[in-house]
C-alpha cells in the first residue's frame, strides 16, 4: 500500500465493524402489529367457535405445527384433526381471556391466553377443560397465520 492509502486505513476499519453489528430495526409500529395479531386471534377464536374446521385451517401456514398435551403434530394431523374434531360436534362453547400479544417485530408475535371450553357432541357426551395456549404468529405478504401452537388441556370436573 502506498503512503497516501493508509490515511484511509481507520475509514475502512471502520466500515468493516459497523458491518459486523447487527443493525436496527426498521421502524416498526408495534401497536399495529398487537393489533393485527389481536384480530387474527379474534378471526381464530369465531372459527373455533362456528365449527368451521376450513376457517381454522386457512390461518394456518402450511408448516404449522402444535404441542398439544405434550404431542407433537404436524399440519397434514391438524388438518385432518380439524375437520374430523369440527364434524363430531354438537356446540363448541370457549372463552378465551387473558390475552397478551407480544410483537416481536413488524412479520411475528406471540400470543398467549387461557381458554375454558364446554363441548357437546355429536354423541351428546359433554367435555369441559381449561388451560393455556400459546401461538406464535408470523405474517407474509400481509397475511397473519399460524407457524407454531401450544396447548394443554385440564379436566374441568363438576
Amino acid at each position: 500500500m502506498n503512503d497516501g492509502l493508509w490515511r484511509y486505513a481507520p475509514l475502512v476499519l471502520a466500515l468493516g465493524a459497523c458491518a459486523d453489528r447487527p443493525r436496527p430495526q426498521e421502524d416498526v409500529d408495534l401497536s399495529r402489529v398487537t393489533a393485527e395479531v389481536t384480530a387474527a386471534v379474534q378471526a381464530f377464536h369465531a372459527a373455533d367457535t362456528a365449527r368451521n374446521a376450513e376457517a381454522v385451517i386457512g390461518l394456518l401456514w402450511p408448516e404449522y405445527s402444535m404441542l398439544v398435551d405434550g404431542r407433537r403434530l404436524g399440519h397434514a394431523e391438524i388438518v385432518e384433526g380439524a375437520r374430523e374434531f369440527m364434524a363430531g360436534l354438537e356446540t363448541f362453547h370457549t372463552e378465551w381471556t387473558d390475552l397478551d400479544v407480544i410483537p416481536l417485530n413488524g412479520s411475528a408475535a406471540v400470543a398467549s391466553f387461557q381458554f375454558r371450553d364446554s363441548i357437546i357432541t355429536a354423541a351428546g357426551d359433554t367435555i369441559r377443560s381449561h388451560g393455556p395456549t400459546t401461538f406464535i404468529w408470523t405474517r407474509r405478504a400481509g397475511d397473519w397465520r399460524l407457524l407454531f401452537g401450544d396447548a394443554d388441556h385440564y379436566p374441568i370436573r363438576r
